[in-house]
């Protein structure tokens, strides 16, 4: 997809001039995948990620690259020139790092920002420029908003735009009978997602295998609940080893935390769709995510079904729950022998593969 905000952050990135002793920061998520450029200003610029893939890409692109949960507590107040950055798809994510651009931007450095006009880019720029003490600065081209904004005004902890307190964990979902741990910018993060409820209901009726499940793979983890409310179940009181993966730093962080509050043992992972995992599962739970940015892709429902195939054991079972309008069942019929629809509530489908 050419995602024409990103387009202005490479195009400025690739014209900006950089003095020897330059600091230059790009924050980025999965909006640059498959479109970062060659590395520029190799010496000076640091590119900083929440996505697993993007980090990989950049780092095979030569760029210097952190993946965290776009922690920039290791950036020194006043102490980069520019910072680049295409809106994030959360509100809390971008009110973070609008709050982290005052901070670590040197006194007239600037904060090169870019989105669509639907994605509240301009309320942004109004926002983060009032901070800064400066004018707007904003340009409309088409349906992108952008603009370069320069920091006259000192950074001031009390005046922050409200990020929903996005860096601290919280505890969720306190009616049920697990610890919870989430935080803003995750995927249903404030509750239990309808559709992973209904994958463990269902689970809870499967019927038991001839040999019990010893190995779970939770596909796309998120903050951990499926593995959490799966190992509650009779039917999987054999398992012994439980693999969580997601591409999303404060879902890695998360689900470790959830493992070890809910005094439960697991390998968690940072990948792909389960990408480089060799696991063999016996039983694999997945609840996919179907948006890939501000767009819906429907290229990840196949990422996440061939992952599926090569890591489910021979006579294993995969239970995936989608949204009602996702052919899944069309989807997955090149890659499994075995297909079933479990349930179709007119919201959601849980869906039973075996090879």
């Amino acid at each position: 997809m050419n995602d024409l905000p990103l387009n202005w952050i490479t195009q400025v990135l690739t014209n900006t001039r950089a003095e020897s002793d330059a600091r230059f920061l790009w924050c980025t998520d999965e909006n640059a995948l498959n479109t970062l450029p060659a590395a520029l200003h190799q010496e000076q610029l640091l590119v900083l990620t929440n996505r697993w893939d993007v980090a990989e890409q950049a780092k095979t692109r030569g760029f210097t690259t952190e993946f965290n949960d776009f922690d920039c507590s290791a950036i020194t107040d006043n102490s980069l020139d520019k910072i680049f950055y295409r809106i994030s798809k959360e509100k809390p994510i971008v009110h973070h790092l609008l709050n982290q651009a005052w901070r670590c931007l040197k006194p007239g450095g600037q904060l090169l920002l870019a989105g669509y006009k639907n994605e509240g880019t301009k309320t942004y720029i109004e926002k983060i420029a009032k901070l800064m003490g400066c004018g707007k600065n904003s340009e409309k081209n088409g349906p992108v908003y952008s603009a370069v904004l320069s920091k006259y005004t000192e950074y001031d902890s009390t005046q922050l735009l409200d990020d929903n307190d996005y860096r601290q964990p919280r505890a969720i979902a306190q009616d049920s009978n697990l610890i919870l741990l989430s935080k803003p910018g995750l995927f249903g993060w404030n509750k239990v997602d309808a559709g992973s409820a209904l994958l463990i209901e269902q689970l809870k009726h499967l019927s038991p295998p001839a040999t019990p499940f010893t190995c779970c793979v939770d596909l796309g983890c998120g903050y951990g609940y499926l593995t959490m409310a799966a190992a509650k179940l009779d039917i999987c009181q054999n398992i012994s080893h439980w693999v969580l993966t997601d591409n999303n730093a404060a879902a890695l962080q998360l689900a470790q935390q959830n493992l070890l509050n809910n005094q439960l043992a697991g390998e968690v992972v940072a990948a792909d769709a389960g990408k480089g995992i060799h696991t063999k599962a016996d039983l694999l739970l997945c609840n996919p995510p179907f948006h890939q940015g501000f767009g819906i892709d429907g290229d990840l429902t196949d990422k996440f079904l061939h992952s599926a195939k090569h890591l489910l054991a021979p006579h294993g079972v995969a239970l995936f729950v989608v949204n009602q309008f996702i052919p899944l069942e069309r989807k997955a019929a090149p890659l499994f022998s075995q297909i079933k629809l479990v349930l179709d509530n007119g919201s959601f489908k849980v869906i039973q593969l075996g090879l």
